[in-house]
């Protein structure tokens, strides 16, 4: 007998506990069924990263070109110096589409933006007798005020990119086409690759290879094959590289470790809440189509 006569029963649950117990299996199976909190494997990990799909292809087209031409001297020293000057020129230019593409913007006036900068230096440079470095600047700020009034139309008129850009693609190209005729009386402006040869500017900071002397001393403790004029089979590396690597460091910097990359992100992501939350969006997409 229990206290006041009432009996004690052994095994007795109190009706809470059952309740708990249902609502502690409901909770256990609604996390399993929750993907943001659900344990997942390294693999599984792994497949889900943004670059996974970006690395598998670079792999993919090296192991395709490794079977298919892997005797021809592509991955020799040489070789390797060669396509990756090329991809080089490429990349820089993927830095600032990357930049663009993020924030949900697309410009297909690039093409036609490198013939018109490069007349930009050219035309300046053999008729105007302008130092190099002057007309790189002014190609520069040139490319970067097209770019800026790309942006103000598309946000100004609320265009798709795509139009707008498609437009100044034409536009730009007959620019070209016009000022080189009207000053060398033919679709082509020569000299400017001798003179950018001679000037102090354009070589140190463009032109030619970098750590020519690490490379010659490691041809001659015979870690690389020389050639029978004495010189390593790669002089060094193309300027164009490290570039490259410059400015993908600093895009990378840019995306991850300041207040303007958030502002990227968002503003591609959902462009009305980033405004409302007080992203400066028609800033931040004017400048992205300015840099690139």
């Amino acid at each position: 007998m229990g206290v006041a006569g009432k009996p004690i029963l052994s095994g007795h649950r109190k009706p809470s506990d059952g309740v708990a117990t249902s609502s502690s299996s409901t909770s256990a199976a609604a996390a399993s069924a929750n993907e943001r909190i659900r344990r997942e494997s390294r693999f599984g990990h792994i497949l889900n990263r943004p670059e996974f799909a970006a690395i598998s292809g670079a792999v993919l087209v090296f192991v395709m070109f490794g079977i298919a031409a892997g005797c021809s001297g592509m991955f020799n020293l040489d070789g390797i110096m060669n396509w990756s000057q090329v991809s080089a020129y490429l990349g820089i230019l993927a830095v600032g589409a990357c930049l663009l593409m993020i924030a949900g913007e697309f410009d297909l006036s690039i093409g036609s933006m490198i013939g018109f900068a490069g007349m930009m230096v050219a035309i300046p440079t053999v008729y105007f007798h302008w130092p190099i470095w002057l007309a790189i600047i002014f190609a520069f700020a040139g490319c970067m005020l097209f770019g800026a009034l790309n942006g103000y139309i598309v946000m100004r008129t609320r265009l798709p990119s795509f139009i707008v850009t498609l437009a100044f693609l034409f536009i730009l190209r007959g620019l070209t086409l016009a000022l080189s005729i009207m000053f060398a009386d033919r679709t082509i402006v020569s000299g400017v690759g001798d003179i950018a040869a001679k000037d102090w500017f354009a070589n140190t900071l463009f032109h030619g290879v970098a750590f020519h002397d690490i490379f010659a001393w490691l041809g001659q403790i015979g870690f690389l094959k020389m050639l029978d004029n004495g010189q390593p089979l790669g002089p060094g590396i193309p300027k164009v590289i490290l570039w490259l690597v410059v400015l993908a460091a600093i895009g990378a910097f840019v995306f991850a470790k300041t207040r303007f990359g958030k502002w990227i992100f968002a503003s591609g992501g959902d462009a009305v809440a980033a405004k409302n939350v007080g992203v400066p969006i028609r800033r931040v997409k004017i400048s992205l189509f300015a840099l690139y």
